[in-house]
């Protein structure tokens, strides 16, 4: 459960004399103090009151907190919309939800109060101090927009289970993706390159620093032993068919021995020389697994890519696919920072500074 923190509705006013146009002090009151009516769950109104600046001549309001200017709505129900999109309502629903609170605001509104909050959850993740991390995961994924698709590629703390950095940038670009992987290694001081098998990943770091993740590596090779089990079956090859179902079992052993073992080994030997067919195919994929087995990860707290897994699928593919792609880049890069500050820190969301 996540506790979030809103911003809350001044029912007092406090003055601020301060001139905004000439930065002066002593704004004198100008007209009598009245009472604005809002949209909020829990005040109706708020006080405002006019002042005159006594050196340049100029006027202004001063409002009650937690109202915007210009606002017919408070920063308190913008956000609660927010938050019911980023649960999974569309703006539609989220606008006819609102006169059940008493409340009201458009479709276009909550669209609007959404894309805000976006660019302003970015802005104050890149003016979070940077912080030091041992494991940096990183993973891409195509980015659905209304009529084209782009790149995007996710940076996260594994260990620390936490966005760091989303980039508009295409896996199908080897020589770009290469050059921001390794800078933003070196920025965040990482000891560790953890990615899938993708081969725009290769020679980024050193070979020592590069792992590949243990889910993604059994997930990728037991699907194609249990195909190729499967079609010796039905050709009657009742060695080979053994040869990769033992494979499996070795592939799910628990604990994950750190070089290949000696079975793996012997069935290599074993292929080594087949150049046609089914035993070709066995082959291929025999040698592969042997000659990543050492570049998997062996860490004992986490050895998957899963962080960056979860923030591509759960907080961005979902919502892309149910609104049938963001219309455009700035609402794509947006929306995973604004997912991320929901998801808060230690079972608390600070939303207070959205609006």
């Amino acid at each position: 459960m996540v506790r979030y923190i809103v911003s809350p509705v001044g029912r007092s006013l406090r003055l601020i004399r301060r001139c905004p146009h000439c930065g002066r002090s002593h704004g004198r009151i100008h007209g009598r103090r009245r009472r604005r009516p809002i949209s909020d769950m829990r005040v109706s109104g708020v006080l405002q009151q006019r002042l005159r600046c006594p050196w340049c001549g100029l006027t202004w309001t001063v409002r009650a907190a937690g109202v915007g200017a210009g606002r017919q709505r408070s920063d308190r129900l913008r956000t609660l919309g927010v938050i019911l999109y980023m649960l999974g309502l569309s703006y539609r629903a989220v606008a006819r939800f609102l006169p059940c609170l008493d409340c009201r605001g458009s479709k276009s509104s909550i669209e609007r109060d959404v894309a805000a909050a976006g660019q302003q959850a970015r802005s104050l993740h890149d003016a979070a101090p940077s912080m030091r991390v041992r494991v940096l995961g990183v993973d891409g994924t195509g980015a659905a927009m209304a009529g084209r698709n782009d790149g995007m590629l996710f940076y996260v703390d594994t260990e620390g289970d936490r966005l760091l950095r989303v980039e508009p940038l295409k896996e199908t670009e080897p020589a770009k993706v290469r050059r921001h992987v390794r800078r933003v290694f070196a920025a965040v001081r990482a000891e560790e390159l953890r990615t899938d098998e993708h081969s725009v990943y290769h020679g980024v770091v050193d070979e020592t620093q590069h792992r590949l993740c243990l889910a993604h590596w059994r997930k990728s090779k037991g699907k194609r032993a249990r195909d190729l089990a499967d079609q010796a079956d039905r050709e009657g090859r009742t060695l080979e068919a053994e040869d990769m179902r033992r494979l499996l079992e070795l592939l799910r052993q628990q604990p994950r021995p750190p070089t290949p073992p000696w079975e793996v080994e012997r069935l290599v030997r074993r292929y080594s020389r087949c150049r046609k067919g089914l035993l070709w195919k066995l082959n291929q994929l025999l040698q592969h697994v042997e000659r990543t087995w050492a570049s998997v990860s062996n860490d004992p707290r986490d050895p998957t890519n899963n962080v960056a897994e979860r923030q591509i699928g759960l907080t961005y593919k979902i919502r892309s696919k149910t609104m049938r792609g963001f219309k455009s880049p700035a609402k794509a890069l947006a929306h995973p920072y604004l997912a991320s500050l929901l998801r808060g820190r230690d079972g608390t969301s600070d939303l207070s500074n959205l609006f």
